[in-house]
């Protein structure tokens, strides 16, 4: 029979990679709390047209590498492929904008594209991301930069670069657009065959090309912070002003456009060396239009994501699963006991391992050190007869009889 396997581009999270998953997701849920964001879940799949209107149909995202399909009543649903759509349609859907002025919302979780799966890069993969709806001041969008890139280092995560950029209105785009075109259609031949395509139905995106050839080629072209009005220079130089208050080092980066059509304003990108051509760790901007779009309502939006596997790759110290003691107990009488003991730990927090089967004690030391804990607690018929346990701790070689009681609050120091 044919062992079965893991889908191409999917993965498995366990062991090590899960100890390093919790710990991100709860890091991350601790600092979006602390900045008074809530948890927003929305459904894994959406109708289609969600993701054709929000994120626009000339995108690579739309075109090329969404997993879409027919359900059973001829309905076209698609996994999604990235999570503010799908929060702006909840917003939106359950009228949260005529109850609140001011949203924020975190979620985590599986998201999906077609794309060619490399380190950091899988067709399944998960985020995690923020969304602050109804508020337009520049203050936001330097908070929520300032949130991203203070997770990332709470996190421990170093050699991290903020990349801005202002893509404006879509008046200044429109004729931004008309000054990119007039400069590449000289060039038009020397753009790799996606560019050749964005050429034609969005040109900003070959700013966003990781082709070197293409980087050659953008050289020089004309800036797209000169075509604000300025009413947006204003915005984004007060984006700047107040990273500069939270203390956040920036550089800005004129071809930063992101990858999808719904920005606008105030985009970013948190990036680092360690990841390769991959090197985008956080990323995300305003979306004042995006509401309009779906709904028809001129609310402002900030927000940003992150890949939580490109996280996982660049973390180097987080809380292991490892227990914190092992039991060892002896005897058929002890096993009952031993069991009472194990529950009064984990009931205190401390996490403990224990055999469901007899083994000796040379076999039950050995699991010990297998699993790497600092403690062994040692129940055998004397222990049993006194009520105690012997709290052995393996890093000194030294050992003493307690109180189950007195075992605990050992242990909690």
């Amino acid at each position: 029979m044919k062992l079965l396997k893991a889908v191409r581009g999917t993965k498995d999270i366990f062991g090590e990679d899960a100890a390093k998953y919790n710990y991100i997701v709860n890091t991350a849920r601790e600092v979006f709390e602390a900045y008074g964001y809530s948890m927003i879940k929305t459904p894994i799949f959406e109708e289609t047209s969600l993701f054709k209107r929000g994120i626009g149909e000339g995108t690579d995202v739309v075109s090329k590498e969404m997993y879409t399909f027919t359900d059973r009543g001829e309905r076209s649903l698609t996994l999604r492929p990235e999570g503010t759509a799908a929060v702006v349609r909840s917003y939106l859907e359950h009228k949260i904008y005529g109850k609140e002025d001011f949203t924020k919302y975190y979620y985590m979780g599986s998201m999906f594209r077609y794309e060619r799966p490399q380190a950091g890069r899988q067709r399944e993969f998960n985020q995690l991301g923020v969304e602050a709806l109804g508020e337009a001041s520049p203050i936001l969008d330097a908070e929520v930069i300032a949130m991203g890139y203070k997770l990332l280092e709470k996190l421990g995560i170093t050699d991290l670069e903020v990349n801005i950029n202002s893509i404006g209105g879509n008046e200044s785009r429109t004729k931004y657009r008309e000054n990119l075109i007039n400069f590449l259609t000289p060039v038009k031949e020397e753009l790799c065959e996606d560019c050749a395509t964005r050429y034609e139905n969005n040109p900003l995106r070959v700013l966003d090309c990781k082709n070197p050839k293409c980087k050659e080629v953008i050289v020089g072209a004309p800036k797209i912070t000169d075509a604000l009005n300025d009413e947006e220079k204003a915005h984004f130089e007060e984006v700047k002003r107040y990273l500069d208050i939270f203390g956040v080092k920036y550089v800005e980066n004129s071809n930063l456009v992101r990858g999808l059509d719904y920005y606008s304003s105030t985009v970013y990108e948190i990036v680092t060396n360690k990841l390769g051509a991959q090197g985008t760790v956080l990323g995300g901007g305003r979306y004042d239009g995006l509401l309009t779009q779906l709904g028809n309502k001129e609310i402002p939006a900030f927000g940003f994501a992150a890949g939580i596997e490109r996280i996982m790759m660049l973390l180097e110290d987080y809380p292991s699963n490892t227990p914190e003691v092992h039991i060892v107990w002896m005897g058929e009488e002890a096993e009952a006991y031993a069991f009472g003991v194990a529950d009064k730990l984990r009931s205190a927090g401390i996490k403990t391992n224990i055999e469901f089967v007899k083994k000796s004690m040379k076999a039950s030391m050995k699991k010990a050190d297998k699993l790497g804990v600092n403690y062994a607690i040692i129940i055998g018929d004397q222990e049993l007869a006194e009520n105690k346990v012997v709290l052995k701790n393996l890093a000194e070689r030294t050992q003493e009889t307690l109180s189950v009681d007195e075992a605990v609050a050992e242990l909690l120091k």
